[in-house]
């Protein structure tokens, strides 16, 4: 695969985890009530490389928390590649967000199945944080700037030094990630032109 031609701006995970923080109010979160449902549904799914990978998450997760402005305290899952795996989610989040800086474009091709069945079954919204020399583009995933997010505070932004890790962001979104078609709409529907002229 070649470098996406489109701009990226590299993100850090504190600045991830603000935009997220600051995202979540907005989504549209649609919960059948059923016997089985209970109020306290996992909204996000953050995946982590793996051990070493998931404690930082766990660390910065815990900041966040801690933080009087955060209201996601128990909104939040957390995992790695591995356990996903081989362990098939059967439960739909509202959003995902793979934290994958450090892999490599030989591993990306192992976990593009996985990727893939997130993005169909398991999440709404899906962010994959990968090296920006990795182009996700041909799985039908879309860059994101999120520098360009009006939801970021300038705090949030100066996060972006804060890290050594940096990476660039994909999204997929399954509520916009096909444009309607002009003729997709009620206008156009049972050839409105005939109604009362003739009997079908």
């Amino acid at each position: 695969m070649t470098t996406p031609t489109t701009k990226h701006s590299k993100i850090t995970l504190p600045l991830l985890i603000e935009y997220i923080d600051a995202l979540l109010p907005s989504l549209d979160i649609q919960v059948p009530q059923t016997a089985e449902s209970t109020n306290d549904t996992t909204e996000v799914l953050w995946v982590a490389q793996d051990k070493a990978a998931l404690s930082a998450l766990q660390i910065q997760l815990k900041h966040k928390i801690a933080s009087a402005d955060s209201a996601t305290a128990g909104t939040w899952d957390i995992s790695i590649l591995s356990s996903l795996i081989k362990q098939p989610s059967l439960k739909r989040y509202e959003l995902v967000c793979f934290w994958l800086p450090a892999l490599s474009q030989e591993q990306i091709q192992q976990y593009v199945p996985l990727l893939m069945r997130y993005r169909d079954l398991y999440a709404a919204h899906l962010l994959v944080a990968l090296d920006d020399s990795i182009n996700l583009q041909p799985y039908g995933f879309t860059p994101f700037d999120i520098l360009s997010e009006p939801s970021l505070n300038i705090e949030a932004m100066a996060a972006i030094t804060s890290s050594t890790t940096s990476a660039a962001l994909w999204q997929f979104n399954l509520y916009d990630y096909k444009q309607l078609p002009n003729w997709l709409n009620a206008d156009y529907w049972a050839n409105p032109e005939n109604w009362g002229k003739s009997r079908w």
